[in-house]
């Protein structure tokens, strides 16, 4: 995947924003959730509305870390 990863403030979500690119912070995206199935990262089909200040980008490594244990 190329998108970089975001992790939710305060959850253990984690996705890649979907959906034009808004100045104000306070807009809602469309963050696609992420899951491990068979060792892998990959999209789930769930979404989640969230606001731009409440995500906190993250390395696809800590992403593997928390849904791999690796």
């Amino acid at each position: 995947m190329s998108k970089p990863f975001y992790k939710i403030k305060g959850t253990n979500d984690y996705g890649v924003l979907e959906g034009p690119v808004w100045s104000n912070p306070s807009f809602y995206r469309q963050l696609r959730l992420v899951n491990a199935v068979g060792g892998m990262i990959e999209l789930s089909h769930q979404y989640k509305p969230v606001t731009t200040e409440n995500l906190v980008q993250v390395s696809p490594e800590e992403v593997q870390k928390a849904l791999l244990g690796f």
